[in-house]
């Protein structure tokens, strides 16, 4: 315990004599370069530094929002049986393009081709029941129908046999039971017609219902041909052949190449600045290329864990583009903004603080600046005047120092050292 004492001591003793050597020559430091008086009293000699400069110059830049996000498919599809069967082939595998409206997978088709075909012939039989042959489109009229039309004139004889009786007008030319009977036998004509006017209902609705069935029985067997609902590329591959698989269950997955869906995610803070039709430049993490599209769709809400707005944009299918791809974009809130702009070379930073140094009547003059986007070699600052000449690579420059520099040439002035 003595011994980890002394040894504290030994160290805060040592930390003391080193700051104090420090101070010393800071303080040293300071009377050399500010020509204060030497220990004799005369003048230490004052030295010039030899400085380049360049102006702060007014222009216009490009104001942008920079923005991560995906790339994802414009659309994707897993393709599904609608039909139960097996599964007797899969045209197409991971990878592979295919054009819409192909094959690329088959299932078993023979139960459903017999389906048809028993649909079909329960049509054929329904038309026969109407007096149609096969083939036929169906009945326009239930007059045409031979039951109708016999009842119907059956109908008329009865009616016509009964005028005839009733024409009569001589006094016992006819018995009460003769014209009774006429009028049961209208009566019973009248009945058989309406009995064959409801038949011919029956069969016409039945012919319809048989053709329903005909037509889901064709559909189901069609169904058996799985096909690709738009031109695109396999993802992947979820059932071989001689599965059996239940309606709804998953054969491929696939999505469109043509065409790609940019999303980013925009922070919060800066969503209020993006709006639709401003262009886009992306790149793919890790390529140089850079890829340009438009804003095309704002998210209407803020994601409230993430605090952020998605934005998205179409773009053409492209060699290095690819669904799930990270990118880095930015998107350009302003083509021409007019800001104060200087050499970067001409920053001092520390501790986040930024400063430059303004040549004024011949001396260095320390100012603070908010530096904001740089665009190439020079950087927007805010707390400067236009026209300013700024010292570029002051290194240890200080504050009140005396300068000297060259009539600045226009490359100068743009920050471009002179050879």
């Amino acid at each position: 315990m003595v011994r980890s004492r002394r040894t504290l001591q030994a160290l805060i003793f040592l930390a003391v004599i080193a700051v104090a050597g420090w101070g010393v020559y800071q303080y040293a430091s300071f009377e050399h370069e500010s020509g204060n008086p030497s220990r004799d009293g005369s003048a230490a000699p004052t030295e010039v530094r030899k400085v380049t400069v360049a102006m702060v110059q007014q222009e216009p830049i490009e104001r942008f929002v920079e923005a991560i996000g995906v790339m994802h498919p414009l659309e994707e599809v897993t393709i599904k049986v609608k039909v139960a069967g097996r599964l007797t082939e899969v045209l197409v595998d991971l990878g592979d393009e295919v054009p819409q409206g192909q094959v690329v997978a088959l299932v078993e088709q023979e139960d459903y081709d017999l389906e048809v075909r028993l649909a079909s012939a329960q049509v054929d039989q329904a038309l026969a029941l109407l007096g149609l042959f096969s083939g036929s489109q169906g009945l326009e009229d239930l007059e045409e129908l031979s039951m109708v039309r016999q009842a119907r004139a059956t109908l008329q004889e009865a009616e016509r046999h009964l005028r005839r009786l009733q024409q009569l007008s001589q006094p016992g030319a006819i018995s009460e039971a003769e014209r009774d009977n006429a009028e049961v036998a209208v009566e019973l004509a009248s009945g058989k017609l309406e009995d064959a006017l409801q038949e011919g209902r029956h069969r016409v609705a039945t012919l319809t219902e048989r053709r329903t069935a005909l037509a889901i029985a064709e559909r189901d067997l069609s169904e058996t041909l799985l096909r690709a609902p738009f031109e695109g590329a396999v993802t992947r591959r979820w059932a071989d052949a001689g599965e059996y698989l239940h309606i709804g269950e998953p054969v491929l997955s696939l999505v469109r190449t043509d065409r790609l869906r940019l999303r980013l995610e925009v922070p919060e803070r800066l969503a209020p600045y993006v709006q639709l039709g401003q262009s886009v430049r992306f790149q793919v993490d890790h390529q140089g290329e850079v890829f340009e599209a438009r804003v095309e769709r704002l998210s209407p809400v803020i994601e409230p864990g993430s605090r952020i707005l998605t934005v998205e944009s179409q773009v053409a299918g492209a060699e290095g583009l690819r669904p799930g791809s990270f990118v880095r974009g930015q998107i350009v809130i302003d083509a021409e903004d007019p800001v104060l702009t200087l050499p970067a070379s001409a920053l001092v930073s520390f501790a986040g603080v930024h400063r430059v140094f303004v040549v004024q009547d011949g001396r260095a003059v320390e100012r603070e600046v908010s530096p904001g986007q740089r665009v190439g070699s020079r950087v927007e600052v805010s707390g400067l005047d236009s026209g300013e000449l700024v010292v570029l690579e002051p290194g240890n420059l200080r504050g009140g120092a005396e300068v000297s520099f060259s009539a600045p040439t226009a490359a100068r002035m743009a920050g471009v050292h002179e050879g």
